[in-house]
């Protein structure tokens, strides 16, 4: 009898130690905002001027042309794209030999901003994000739909973008390249604890790959590269417009980037953080049972 509770013991704190394998409720990033969206064909001469709060959520989704959950999470992103809810970003994992739509540098980003490292995973306006699809309320477009109604706190700020193509263009740019103008008019003193980057995101709007192993075929918005504009809150930049996988329906997108300014930290001193804190609860508890079945 002495043993079996032993044993039930142990079951239990080694069930305490492993982790979980469950999808994520949705969760606050911490990371700051991500905004703006606004977007021309790369042939098109373009200008836009909006209000902030006017401009659709940004969704940027992790994923892979070998998941099949993946297709769940953007079957419901495409709806509420319809809906002009959201303007979607699919961020491919790269390196991955199953999958050769993505971009090394803007999977990089994606997953070190938002700690994830396998898709499933969408993150709205970059403030909340949920692994997985499995869904925290009756459906996963319900989670979505709540989502994309957190505040995003910009405030009245205002975007102004211009692309202007080679086409279009009285100077002497490079074949290959266009001109992004943008103008953000926001006080970033309301913000002294954030930085601010913009981007040109470089999307192709539909990519054909029939050996997916989620047997999608077609995969849309697909983040292509990522080019820095730099932190000001306006500017002209030339920039070089990169391939597309097929076919010629690559898009720019001006899109504004808050991060947080990470300050130094003192060490934590809750058990959570102790490396290896797992496989220490594991050794106790197999020493523990060594010396009570030793008396037994």
């Amino acid at each position: 009898m002495r043993r079996l509770a032993t044993l039930t013991i142990i079951f239990l704190i080694l069930a305490m130690a492993l982790p979980t394998s469950n999808a994520k409720p949705a969760e606050p990033t911490n990371t700051g905002a991500v905004f703006g969206g606004q977007h021309a064909l790369i042939d098109n001469l373009t200008t836009d001027s909006s209000p902030i709060d006017q401009l659709p959520a940004i969704a940027e989704d992790f994923t892979a042309t070998w998941c099949d959950n993946c297709l769940q999470a953007e079957a419901v992103l495409d709806d509420l794209e319809s809906e002009g809810l959201v303007q979607k970003y699919e961020f491919h994992r790269s390196p991955d030999h199953e999958d050769p739509l993505g971009d090394d540098f803007a999977s990089a980003y994606l997953t070190q901003r938002y700690q994830v490292s396998v898709p499933p995973m969408v993150a709205f306006n970059g403030t909340i994000k949920k692994a997985g699809t499995l869904p925290d309320s009756d459906s996963l477009e319900s989670d979505y739909r709540a989502m994309i109604a957190t505040p995003l706190g910009m405030g009245d700020g205002v975007s102004s973008f211009a692309w202007t193509p080679k086409a279009n263009c009285n100077c002497d740019i490079p074949d290959g390249h266009g001109i992004i103008n943008w103008n953000l008019d926001l006080d970033m003193s309301l913000y002294p604890d954030m930085t601010l980057n913009v981007n040109a995101w470089f999307v192709e709007d539909t990519a054909q790959f029939s050996d997916g192993g989620n047997g999608a075929g077609s995969y849309h918005d697909i983040v292509r590269n990522i080019t820095d504009l730099g932190g000001e809150l306006s500017g002209t930049a030339t920039v070089e417009i990169p391939s597309a996988y097929d076919g010629n329906d690559l898009e720019v997108h001006l899109v504004y980037v808050m991060s947080i300014v990470e300050t130094p930290q003192e060490t934590p001193s809750d058990e959570s953080s102790i490396p290896g804190f797992g496989m220490l609860i594991t050794l106790c508890a197999i020493f523990c049972a060594a010396v009570i079945l030793r008396r037994d």
